[in-house]
């Protein structure tokens, strides 16, 4: 029998705090590790250097060190399956991430052209009794999508399907007792219709692998069958963990919260969690810090709600957005959870706020990709029961409220009661109608993900590049606190949401 525990996208998530409360969260990695039995088959699925704000504390100084690494030393683990977001600081400081790390850095489709590091296709675990475990990962193709050539340096992103398979076979060779494929993506957006497809879990189960292990998109799946292949995904921010008990009468898996399970002694880990408590004092000191004031509340007053009325938040964000690169419209979304602004502001509100480091990209669009960019911002939106409501298709089978984009400068009305497609009935920018001057073209500013066509918008793809910026987001916003200690209150959107066969209609704001 072989025990296997799985994590992924603990996003430098190490201690028990949520960071935006400051108070404990009952989670970090440095609990959930308690719970891997040593000597077993540890696993990491990738997204580990970013994400909180001690690993922005830890990018900010150039990462002199890698708590992260030395936690997960710590805990034993054995194979580390990168994920997207490990490589949004550059090669380099991957490179010296994965060399910091025990593990061994299992990739199929990653290739290092410079030859500086190790990369194994697939790895081979045997366990006290003899089990042979096969392990092949592979990482989301949408690297080559959001990550520029010169961030990527001398790594390569391959198919990770073709990858996959390749790696497969080589494992059938050394009569594994069962295989694993670590997938850091998901599974399959049926309305994906890009170059690189971001989640490919069902072609990966077709390769034949007893085990498909996923992440990515920061939800809990409970074990399921995937045609014949047992799969499953266990959330974010360390969290959740998995154990897969493996036998000869097939595969336990379970998914449990920190908490859940044995414990185990892990002196090394204590070690780890003690030696840097400096750094998190740190960032509880800088996240308590006062950066300015609002005139009045930057509200995402709820989810629907924002959607139909408009968010003084959103507000805020793209006025950041138009004031930095001068475009001519600008389209920001919020985030999954509701959060505001204001009045008084800590960094550690802005953290809460805008969590992701997002860069901007201005790029040409013509009146009929703004249409039908707005046509998928229209299809967040059902009726039920005479009401309006949030459609199933932004909430299954992964919530994301984050899909949903706010525009400044235009004019724009969705009439919910009509068929998705055909539900923007007023699109005009100042004196110019859009929906009848298709070939008008704008300067249109976004995060450098949205850009990718990420999110169901493949049209931004394809859109001529104006201007580029390395300064994050989250940058910007602590640059205007910096500027103008007391921030005004925003230029309100300018749009409708409305059902015309209802009575109880909605205006935004």
């Amino acid at each position: 029998m072989a025990d296997i525990y799985y994590t992924s996208d603990t996003h430098s998530y190490l201690y028990d705090t949520d960071y935006i409360h400051q108070g404990s969260s009952h989670a970090g990695y440095f609990e959930l590790a308690r719970h891997f039995e040593p000597g077993s088959l540890v696993i990491d699925g990738g997204d580990v250097l970013q994400g909180s704000p001690l690993a922005r504390e830890l990018s900010k100084q150039g990462f002199p060190f890698f708590i992260q690494a030395e936690a997960m030393n710590a805990a034993g683990v054995k194979v580390f399956v990168p994920g997207n977001h490990d490589f949004n600081f550059s090669d380099v400081v991957f490179k010296r991430f994965v060399s910091a790390l025990d593990a061994t850095l299992v990739c199929a489709n990653l290739v290092d052209t410079s030859g500086e590091i190790q990369i194994a296709p697939h790895y081979l675990y045997v366990g006290s009794d003899g089990m042979r475990i096969g392990v092949v990962g592979v990482v989301t193709d949408f690297v080559n999508v959001w990550e520029e050539k010169r961030n990527l340096g001398s790594l390569r992103v391959l198919d990770s399907v073709e990858s996959a398979a390749k790696a497969f076979a080589q494992l059938v060779a050394l009569h594994c007792d069962y295989t694993i494929c670590v997938y850091h993506g998901g599974y399959d957006d049926i309305s994906a219709s890009y170059a690189y497809q971001e989640n490919r879990s069902d072609a990966l189960a077709q390769i034949g692998f007893d085990v498909l292990l996923t992440a990515h998109q920061h939800a809990i799946v409970q074990p399921f069958s995937l045609g014949r292949t047992l799969s499953l995904q266990c959330g974010s921010n360390a969290y959740h963990y998995a154990r897969l008990a493996c036998s000869k009468e097939g595969v336990d898996a379970r998914i449990l919260k920190a908490g859940e399970g044995k414990v185990y002694d892990h002196p090394s880990l204590e070690m780890v969690k003690t030696m840097h408590l400096d750094l998190q004092e740190r960032v509880f000191a800088y996240l308590a810090t006062k950066i300015g004031e609002t005139e009045e509340v930057f509200e995402d007053i709820g989810k629907l709600e924002s959607a139909i009325h408009g968010s003084r938040l959103a507000d805020f964000f793209n006025q950041v957005q138009l004031e930095y690169t001068k475009a001519d419209i600008s389209c920001v979304s919020l985030f999954n959870a509701p959060r505001s602004l204001g009045p008084v502001v800590k960094a550690g509100d802005v953290v809460a706020a805008y969590p992701f480091p997002n860069t901007l990209v201005v790029i040409e669009v013509r009146a009929t990709v703004l249409k039908s960019a707005l046509e998928r911002c229209a299809s967040y939106f059902s009726l039920k029961e005479g009401s309006i409501v949030i459609s199933d298709r932004f909430l299954h089978p992964k919530v994301e409220h984050y899909n949903y984009d706010y525009y400044q400068n235009l004019e724009y009305w969705f009439d919910v009661g009509k068929k998705v497609g055909e539900r923007v009935v007023r699109l005009r920018y100042k004196q110019f109608d859009l929906l009848s001057e298709a070939d008008r073209t704008l300067a249109l500013v976004m995060n450098n993900y949205r850009a990718t066509g990420t999110g169901g918008y493949p049209w931004f793809a394809n859109c001529p590049v104006v201007r580029q910026y390395k300064v994050e987001v989250q940058s910007l916003i602590f640059q205007t606190f910096e500027e103008t200690q007391r921030v005004a209150i925003p230029p309100a959107s300018n749009f409708r949401v409305f059902a015309e066969k209802l009575t109880n209609s909605s205006k935004g704001c």
